[in-house]
């Protein structure tokens, strides 16, 4: 039995992979860039990809010219994004340097308070729209059946009905699947940056506690000497 059921639950991933936490390649998709003829491209055809780290994208510009024409594209369309170009030997370009190939380093943004509840307000709204699109189909397609199966066997309506359940319940759970797995990686990445911010505070706390003890000391020093 085809339905439109399977083509909802790939958008709902598409779209989640748009959400962007770690780097997802998905998200390149979506990414254009105006040439110099002022002709729009997409990302490959341009550049090539690697995944840096779990966190980041390295773009490889075919054309060393083409670097900030291909940096304004990825702007447009992730401007959440931090980007940096740098030349092959990892230090900062400039956009007059031409002599060196460079790199465009996307890193993903940090998931703090406020990045984390508009990732989950967005993961629980993608969701209800795919939701209501399964559900609109669901309903679609089982008076559909109802009509077809006019005048047929008791038997050949129960299988053709649980036919349409078994479909419409597999897409739900893939869904919902889809659901969990985005509002885990968001919240641990939550987690990381957390973790993250109490290590630079407890690292602040010994330095400012080493300080203490040093003006203590140098205090204890400047008596003696008087």
């Amino acid at each position: 039995m085809k339905t439109k059921m399977s083509g909802y639950v790939v958008l709902l991933q598409y779209r989640y992979m748009n959400l962007c936490v770690k780097a997802e390649a998905a998200a390149l998709l979506s990414i254009t860039v105006i040439d110099e003829e002022g002709e729009e491209k997409d990302l490959e055809a341009v550049a090539s990809a690697a995944l840096g780290n779990e966190y980041q994208f390295e773009i490889y510009p075919n054309d060393k010219k083409m670097t900030y024409a291909i940096s304004r594209g990825i702007k447009e369309a992730h401007p959440e994004f931090k980007i940096d170009i740098r030349t092959e030997d990892g230090g900062n370009a400039s956009e007059e340097d031409d002599d060196q190939e460079k790199v465009i380093v996307c890193t993903m943004p940090e998931v703090n308070k406020d990045r984390h509840d508009t990732l989950m307000d967005g993961v629980g709204t993608l969701y209800d729209q795919c939701k209501a699109k399964l559900d609109a189909n669901h309903a679609i397609y089982k008076a559909r059946l109802t009509t077809k199966l006019v005048g047929s066997s008791e038997e050949d309506t129960k299988e053709a009905e649980d036919k349409l359940e078994e479909v419409y319940s597999k897409h739900d759970e893939i869904a919902q699947q889809y659901k969990e797995n985005k509002e885990k990686e968001i919240e641990e990445a939550y987690q990381r940056y957390l973790d993250e911010q109490t290590a630079k505070q407890n690292e602040e706390d010994e330095k400012a506690a080493a300080r203490g003890v040093n003006a203590g000391r140098k205090f204890r020093i400047d008596q003696e000497e008087e």
